[in-house]
């Protein structure tokens, strides 16, 4: 193989930014028209899909563990959310890797699919990635951002109903900022489509017709919806034998502000406190992808017995 070939491809930049954007915008219709722009489900390396052969993952990972991490993204968001602004080689994939010996494996999706659609592509692809890994996997850590998280919830559901062997090894989820209740953006954006509609003027009904061609994905962050024809996650069980972790943000340094109460942070209301919940004021709902206090807390829960 050449040294070209050999050389690592860029971090996504601008043009994979804006088509991420436009993914979870209008993903489900660009996906049912065969459009070139619609994003194909895949784990990214270096900006690149990462085929899922023997050989491939042997060239990607000429140093593999039996300890794998899967990072998902967000809505409208590719694998390079959670790179550090300041430091772009530095992700929780990369520190999980350097301080825990954990491989990591960054996927890239299209976010304005419905969640259920995603959570079973995971849930095939998980598969496809242990039958292929040069290793016999020991364990699998799951980490998700906002959407990705609930994508995480429906891929565990579906593999365990088939009783897929992946299941098996996962020992963690992460979910980071992720509407389990449903994410109060899209409940206001949807109120407001309901009033357009309901208001009897030609205008304001052309208005919500154009509101209402979000995606799919944007509309099932509204209940948190994993599974079709269920209203929301709480029709989900948690993936039994695995821990599971809730990181949420406050939009201020006082979680107990007004600001904070009304807008989480900035887009998901913080869970209820628990065991396995923890919260970070002042750190809003995409800095929650990149923090050093939050990568902190993870580790320390990935490093307990």
């Amino acid at each position: 193989m050449s040294d070209a070939a050999n050389k690592p491809a860029a971090a996504p930049g601008l043009g994979a930014t804006l088509a991420s954007i436009v993914n979870g915008c209008f993903g489900d219709y660009l996906s049912q028209r065969d459009n070139g722009l619609a994003i194909d489900m895949a784990f990214y390396r270096h900006n690149r899909p990462l085929s899922l052969t023997p050989e491939a993952l042997r060239a990607a990972f000429p140093a593999p563990t039996a300890r794998l991490c899967v990072l998902l993204h967000g809505l409208c968001c590719h694998e390079g959310a959670w790179d550090y602004p300041d430091n772009p080689a530095r992700s929780y994939g990369s520190a999980l890797q350097a301080d825990l010996g954990f491989t990591p494996l960054f996927l890239r999706y299209n976010t304005g699919l419905p969640i259920p659609y995603n959570g079973k592509a995971l849930d095939t692809l998980l598969e496809q990635l242990l039958a292929a890994y040069p290793l016999p996997v020991e364990e699998l850590v799951l980490l998700g951002h906002s959407m990705g998280g609930l994508v995480l919830r429906g891929a565990c559901h579906f593999g365990a109903e088939r009783g897929a062997a992946w299941v098996g090894k996962v020992s963690r989820v992460f979910y980071i900022g992720t509407p389990h209740e449903g994410a109060a953006l899209e409940q206001v954006g949807h109120l407001v489509n309901s009033i357009l509609h309901a208001v009897p003027n030609p205008i304001t009904h052309l208005l919500g017709d154009v509101a209402n061609q979000r995606s799919q994905g944007i509309k099932d962050l509204r209940h948190g919806t994993v599974l079709d024809g269920a209203a929301g996650v709480a029709a989900v069980p948690w993936l039994a034998g695995a821990q599971h972790y809730m990181i949420a943000g406050t939009v201020t340094d006082d979680p107990e502000h007004l600001a904070a109460k009304l807008f989480g942070d900035g887009l998901v209301q913080p869970p209820q406190a628990g065991e396995n919940v923890c919260l970070f004021p002042g750190i809003d709902h995409m800095q929650l992808a990149h923090d050093d206090a939050v990568y902190e807390q993870i580790k320390t829960w990935c490093a307990s017995t």
